[in-house]
């Protein structure tokens, strides 16, 4: 494996711990501590804390090291409010483009088969939920809009843990995808992004009890 290569696998694991609060805010790790786990020379590391510097996940001082970043309650909700705008342009392109036949398909096909297997699949609804908007966004055909919006995705990461945690939300959030997709399925416009402004705006609303059950979740894994 290249060095490159190590410096990739090297970011997804720390991004990973960091995004599921393996590492709670304020955590610091070293250089040394980093080479010694992973079994490779600084300069792999070195470029995999860079990358994770350059993606917000860790910030780095002078004589202090790298630590993941405090969370910023202002923020998060000034990334769901970016959000908000660009997921709205993703339902404009496919509106405007149509949606494959076969997409549309597959994203019914398991969004309701989330909802017959209610609710012993609470526990996966924040990997699905992301998966169905990074599988719209990649449809939508502007790669650098979905590229931004999967860095907002695990930026947020920690929220979705906390946002649909019981039987009754997965089951509301389903129906909205599965209308969300009828809505583009039929090219309707203005039924698909109130739809979407509604989603995500609910999620916004646990964005303080989401980081108030990350911390506590944190504190107690410490």
């Amino acid at each position: 494996m290249g060095e490159r290569s190590r410096s990739v696998s090297i970011y997804n694991t720390l991004a990973e711990r960091i995004i599921t609060w393996s590492y709670s805010p304020g955590h610091r790790f070293t250089e040394e501590e980093l080479c010694c786990e992973f079994g490779v020379s600084r300069s792999p590391v070195r470029e995999a804390l860079n990358s994770l510097v350059s993606a917000r996940l860790i910030e780095k001082e002078a004589h202090k090291g790298y630590s993941v970043r405090l969370i910023d309650l202002r923020e998060v909700n000034e990334l769901y409010d970016t959000r908000l705008v660009l997921e709205l342009e993703v339902v404009s392109l496919l509106c405007n483009k149509g949606i494959e036949a076969s997409l549309l398909k597959e994203l019914r096909t398991r969004w309701q088969a989330i909802v017959d297997r209610l609710p012993e699949v609470v526990g996966v609804s924040a990997f699905e939920d992301e998966l169905f908007h990074d599988s719209l966004s990649q449809a939508a055909g502007n790669e650098v809009l979905a590229q931004l919006l999967s860095d907002i995705s695990r930026r947020i990461h920690f929220v979705r843990l906390s946002d649909i945690t019981d039987p009754q939300r997965l089951e509301r959030t389903s129906h909205d995808h599965l209308k969300l997709l009828d809505a583009l399925e039929k090219q309707d416009c203005k039924e698909a992004q109130q739809i979407m402004r509604l989603n995500i705006l609910w999620g916004k609303e646990k964005v303080d009890s989401a980081i108030k059950e990350a911390l506590f979740h944190a504190h107690h894994m410490a």
